[in-house]
């Protein structure tokens, strides 16, 4: 960034700072105890059916109810709209007991008629937030209480039916054409708590679901505030006017360890979110324009043999996480890829080098750029602008150029970058995941049918890769009831994955979130001990909060200015969740 520019923008800041108008309470003028949470991405979309990103998820999660649920200690089967549920002897049919005193906020009786027109709109219209769980089931609403759920195949998944169920009487208006573009605006909720106000790239306040039937939260009020960088909303919760904050910068997370701020405590997550650097594999069955090098799994194999993942967990995350040669599978560790660190990719520049000379790929000319009949060994190699999403980008281009691989790098916002992944128009790129609890979400992002074939769709399978013995495994797992065995068969699948290289998996790093602890407590983890408090699985943590008595009050205000300023400054890495990138779920990991 031009120096004089930054200086301009930083004078702003300051001068916007100056007008901001909060009040230093976490009572708002209504009167509504309020809770705010600064975060660094903006919404998507509050359509279910077509958003992606993590701050979407979180927002689904409040406002939108499934027919079960999941524990914030270990992940098992919660009730939520379902209070029981039995099987038949063959695993394939499932019947639900619904509560009988639900209904959606604007009223209207939410029944189980509500979910058998979910799972069965969503199958025929090919929502990719649901599809992965409802793609082989069909549902019927024996009577407003009752739901049979039925599985062409065993379902290892079920009975856990965990996909957002949205109100029939809104969605059966909005025909499948119409609905890529709704904006869900309606702001009906069957969650705890209902949007009654967003301003885009501003924030989005919701506010208790005065017919929510589960257990009623002590916040009455809920605001996200988004911000440019992690560094401004930090600045914002020191200075009362938040009482959260997602994706603190790992240094000033060190500093909160150390006890600097005695009234903000920081917490270290780790639910399975992970960075990687995709690679365009050029799948024939998919579109775009890979560089004709990575097509090569000995060049793929190479970049990842050229990485110092040690390094860069110490240097960019100062050691909050782990490096990872594959996917996190799930936000249950168990499910990762056990694999002996003496076994898979380390750093061994040596080896990237031998790996590249026996692909033809060598430097003819002595410029230090290797190159084959003619075509020089330069990637193209796109990242986000968003947070500290760029920080690992010279380390990465630094461990390439070591090996003879030149980049051109570009940054991106996210939606310019989430097009150009739709079109399969780059070489590498940079991303994250945060998982689902069940590993098959996850699984499903790599098959054949996620590649990209049509840009204005695109698909979750960004290395744009293909591996008939990695989709053959996929099938399998999915109907195999046996966990052991099904456990085997996604280690099988790692392996494949993590030997054929669509992706430099760099690490898992943690969820680094902060808290005013001199107005709140009783935070609550998912998973337990090791999980963070916000964006999670189901987002329960904000049902658990409960005030301090006497605290000093915070991120309350009933007037909301936000300072829309770009700063260019290093922070920690955020991830999607595609799985909330993602689809039905970080993501959203």
């Amino acid at each position: 960034m031009n120096k004089n520019l930054f200086k301009i923008l930083v004078a702003l800041v300051v001068g916007f700072a100056a007008l901001a108008v909060s009040t230093s309470t976490s009572v708002s003028a209504e009167g509504e105890l309020t809770f705010t949470v600064g975060v660094t991405q903006d919404i998507d979309s509050l359509n279910v059916t077509v958003g992606f990103l993590v701050i979407d998820y979180e927002i689904w999660n409040l406002t939108l109810p499934s027919l079960t649920s999941k524990a914030a200690s270990d992940f098992s089967i919660l009730p939520y709209m379902a209070e029981s549920w039995t099987g038949s002897e063959d695993g394939l049919t499932w019947t639900y007991k619904l509560r009988s005193d639900m209904k959606w906020s604007d009223g209207e009786p939410m029944t189980a008629d509500d979910v058998a027109y979910t799972i069965t709109r969503s199958v025929a219209d090919g929502w990719w937030n649901h599809t992965p769980v409802t793609g082989n089931l069909t549902a019927t609403a024996t009577d407003a209480e009752t739901l049979v759920v039925t599985s062409s195949v065993p379902d290892p998944k079920l009975p856990i039916l965990d996909v957002y169920i949205v109100p029939k009487h809104i969605y059966e208006k909005i025909s499948a054409e119409e609905l890529p573009n709704y904006l869900a605006d309606d702001n009906v909720s069957g969650g705890p708590f209902q949007i009654v106000e967003r301003k885009e790239g501003e924030f989005v306040r919701l506010v208790q679901n005065p017919n929510w039937f589960g257990k009623e939260p002590a916040i009455e009020q809920l605001i996200f505030r988004t911000f440019e960088t992690a560094e401004a909303q930090y600045n914002a919760i020191k200075a009362g006017d938040l009482d959260a904050v997602d994706d603190v910068p790992v240094k000033i997370f060190t500093s909160l360890e150390a006890g600097d701020e005695p009234n903000i405590i920081g917490i270290a997550g780790n639910q399975g979110s992970f960075s990687y650097l995709a690679m365009n594999s050029s799948c024939p069955t998919g579109i775009g324009d890979g560089h004709v090098a990575l097509k090569d799994p000995n060049v793929r194999r190479a970049i990842n043999w050229s990485l110092d993942r040690e390094l860069m967990v110490d240097k960019v995350l100062n050691g909050f996480g782990k490096p990872a040669v594959s996917i996190s599978a799930s936000a249950n560790p168990a499910f990762d890829y056990q694999v002996a660190a003496d076994q898979t990719y380390s750093y061994d520049p040596a080896r990237a080098k031998a790996l590249l000379d026996e692909a033809g790929w060598k430097d003819t000319n002595g410029d230090g750029v290797r190159d084959k009949d003619g075509v020089e060994l330069k990637l193209r190699y796109f990242d986000r602008s968003i947070g500290g999403a760029s920080d690992t980008t010279p380390f990465i281009t630094g461990f390439l150029k070591d090996v003879g691989i030149a980049t051109d790098v570009k940054t991106f916002d996210e939606d310019s970058l989430g097009a150009i992944q739709a079109k399969s128009e780059f070489d590498l790129y940079t991303w994250g995941w945060s998982p689902y609890a069940d590993p098959d979400n996850m699984l499903s992002n790599f098959t054949t049918a996620a590649v990209p074939t049509d840009p204005t769709v695109g698909g979750y399978n960004d290395g744009n890769w293909c591996n008939a013995e990695y989709d053959a495994l996929y099938a399998k797992q999915k109907v195999e009831l046996d966990p052991v065995k099904r456990a085997d068969m996604i280690q099988q699948m790692h392996k494949i994955f993590a030997n054929d290289g669509p992706y430099a998996v760099l690490y898992k790093y943690d969820n680094l979130q902060a808290f005013r602890s001199d107005r709140w407590q009783n935070f609550v983890r998912q998973p337990a001990e090791v999980g963070p408090i916000m964006f999670t699985q189901t987002s329960t943590g904000y049902l658990d909060l409960e005030p301090i008595s006497g605290g000093s009050g915070g991120g309350g205000t009933n007037t909301i200015v936000v300072i829309g300023v770009a700063l260019v400054v290093a922070g920690a890495v955020f991830t999607l969740v595609r799985s909330r990138r993602k689809k039905s779920a970080d993501d959203r990991q």
